[in-house]
């Protein structure tokens, strides 16, 4: 279903979130102050305009309801103007308002004036690196919540030549194998119960922090 949303602030966040909507087909708007910027990314999404955030006029001539959500992505040097944008845009009934923060003071203040939800683009991806980095066999990982994670990782040796039935991890540990790829690419979603995993394949796979570093898959 094609939904419509609003962009405040074309920088790499900004740009980086409306390019993603755009090419899953939904509507977009995005705004920013910088003439420079606007003529960089007008042929990439639906409709860009020079406009300024924090004038409430200007904001009405948006028909801020109408969207399914608004985001804001003002850069950390300008956080009053993230913060008057936050509050005018709430002010105006914006259906859930979610705001890019660079410090956590910054994203108390933002929920406080209206942002339903925060956002730490470079803490997240610093802290998302720097765990990948301290496993050797981690590939990628998503948290879910501060207690379940999705990891993509090499196959860990205690699975080696074993399948399914023989592990049974969902009982023991309430671990979840969603996908395998074998050496060739072939992706299994999920893998056969019999499916012999190889030292060389990559999984993915779901469970909670402390069963995975029971079974040593995270180490952090």
């Amino acid at each position: 279903m094609k939904r419509s949303f609003l962009i405040i602030g074309l920088g790499r966040f900004g740009i980086n979130i409306a390019r993603t909507l755009t090419k899953g087909g939904h509507s977009v708007i995005g705004i920013d102050s910088s003439d420079d910027v606007l003529q960089k990314f007008s042929f990439e999404i639906d409709n860009v305009m020079k406009l300024d955030a924090t004038d409430s006029e200007a904001l009405d001539s948006l028909g801020i309801p109408e969207f399914e959500a608004v985001v804001i992505c003002i850069g950390e040097k300008y956080i009053q103007n993230s913060i008057l944008a936050t509050l005018l845009v709430k002010e105006k009934g914006a259906k859930r308002i979610i705001a890019k923060a660079g410090t956590k003071v910054q994203g108390k203040v933002l929920s406080k004036v209206g942002a339903d939800l925060v956002v730490f683009p470079e803490k997240e991806m610093g802290e998302r690196i720097g765990k990948i980095l301290s496993s050797s066999n981690i590939i990628d990982y998503m948290e879910l919540s501060p207690d379940v994670t999705i990891l993509e990782l090499k196959t860990p040796e205690l699975m080696i030549g074993k399948d399914l039935i023989e592990l049974n991890l969902r009982k023991k540990y309430g671990v979840t194998i969603i996908s395998v790829k074998d050496p060739t690419g072939n992706v299994k979603t999920p893998p056969d119960v019999n499916y012999r995993f190889k030292a060389e394949d990559v999984l993915t796979l779901i469970g909670e922090d402390k069963l995975l570093k029971k079974l040593h898959f995270i180490d952090f």
